[in-house]
Order: structure tokens, then sequence, then C-alpha cells
């Protein structure tokens, strides 16, 4: 099978621990990633106040929407030797974060249909009556959707926060130097947007950026991102693919 992409260069922005795995996946169909990190995620340790955790039996969902969130959540059990009570259900976002649950050795009770938040809150709240508070585990910069749609719906609610986003501001100059050469430039969380915006000497409007999912799409169009798409399913196996769709298209159109 012949390779979809022929030497074009796509800008992978995800923190450096995950970047090599999209980095094969674009290597594999032809493209040259270049890899120049947005973020970096930071896990953490140890709680101010452990009281949470000592109660999980106090709730009866627990809403995990993204593999790090699994990661922190349950490095933090571990370390506090607790064990996740058997009657906590747990719901999460996305196929990956699936699996990383899997890898821990649970399984998800609620799955939505679409990767994102929003439509997390609107089929859970659609399916499923609540006799206890639901504990969010989440990043310090995750987006406010699932506690805002919770409080709308008046839904007792906790926040645990189990990892840290920062800017990868030691990037910028690298960013700046290969920013003229790149065709694709990818998003794999609101985060990366904003970093980028904030890092980028200049947004070319020459590139095509390429987003994982809806959330992330809004991200960039608040910060003026132009010539935007966003992959489907929100994975960044269907990133690539729609790279090597647009970029046949664009080949067939110029032939």
């Amino acid at each position: 099978m012949g390779k979809s992409l022929h030497g074009e260069r796509i800008l992978i922005t995800r923190e450096e621990t995950k970047a090599a795995e999209m980095a094969e996946k674009v290597t594999n169909v032809g493209g040259i990633p270049v890899i120049v990190p947005m973020i970096e995620i930071n896990f953490i340790k140890t709680l101010e106040n452990n009281t949470i955790l000592e109660q999980l039996s106090d709730f009866g969902w627990v809403f995990i929407t993204s593999a790090n969130g699994v990661h922190g959540f349950f490095q933090l059990l571990r370390k506090q030797h607790i064990e996740l009570p058997k009657a906590l259900k747990i719901g999460i976002v996305g196929k990956k974060t699936e699996e990383v649950l899997h890898s821990y050795g649970h399984t998800a009770s609620f799955v939505p249909a679409t990767f994102d938040a929003s439509t997390m809150a609107e089929e859970f709240l659609s399916f499923y009556k609540l006799d206890k508070p639901v504990l969010l585990i989440r990043g310090n910069l995750s987006r406010p959707t699932l506690p805002e749609k919770l409080r709308e719906e008046q839904i007792p609610y906790e926040i645990l926060e189990v990892y840290e986003t920062t800017y990868c501001k030691e990037s910028k100059q690298k960013l700046d130097q290969v920013l003229s050469s790149v065709e694709y430039i990818t998003f794999t969380s609101p985060s990366t947007v904003e970093a980028f915006v904030l890092l980028a000497e200049y947004i070319p409007d020459t590139a095509t950026y390429i987003c994982i999912g809806k959330t992330t799409e809004e991200k960039a169009k608040e910060l003026g991102i132009p010539n935007l798409y966003t992959s489907s399913p929100y994975t960044t196996d269907a990133m690539v693919t729609l790279i090597e769709k647009i970029s046949n298209e664009r080949k067939i159109n110029h032939e």
C-alpha cells in the first residue's frame, strides 16, 4: 500500500511523553513529524487534603475525561493504599481513556457516544438518576463544561485535581524556527492551542490546523486559528487519517 503523505511536514504539539506515538503514525503514512511540545503534564504526587480519597464511598460516580486523569487518579490511590469502592461507578470520555482505565483493572459503567464532556453530561443525565454526589477527576486547566452542567442540574459534585498542565516556554525558539516549514499543525487539547498562541511568533495562515475534537476546535476558533479541520472520532489515528484525506484531495485538485 502506498504512502499517502509525500514528505509533508506535520507539527505535533502534544506533550513530549505522548508525541512519539503520534509521530510514528505520521511516519507510517509518509509524513515528516516535527515534534515541538507545547505543554507538559505533571501528576500530583501528594494531596494537601486527603479527605476526598478517604471518603470515596460517599460518591456514586467518578467522572474522568482524559487518560491523564486516569493515570493521576489511580497513581494517587496506589500511593495512599486506597481501594476503589466496588459500588463506585466510573464514567469516562474517549477510547484512549477507556484503554488506560482497563490497564488499571477497571471498566467504565458509562461512556458517551461522542468523546467530549458536553455530550457526556447530556447523555449521562438522560439515562441516570443520582442519589449521591459525583467526583470529577481533572487537571488544573480542564474545561469548566462538566461542572457547569452539573451545577445547572443541581447535582452535587466535588473536584479532585490529579495533574497539572504547564506551558513549555522553552519550546518557543524551536517553534518559531519551524513554523514556516510545516504544512499541518495538530492540536490534541485546548491547552495545546492556548500554549501555541502564547508561544508562537505568529500564526501561519498557510498551514492547515487539525483539532482532535469539538472542545479543542472551539478553543482554536476562539483564539483565531484559521484553516481549521476536526477529526472524527476524536483520536490521533483519526487526525492522521484526516490529514491524509485533505492531502490526497488537494493533490487530485492540482492534477
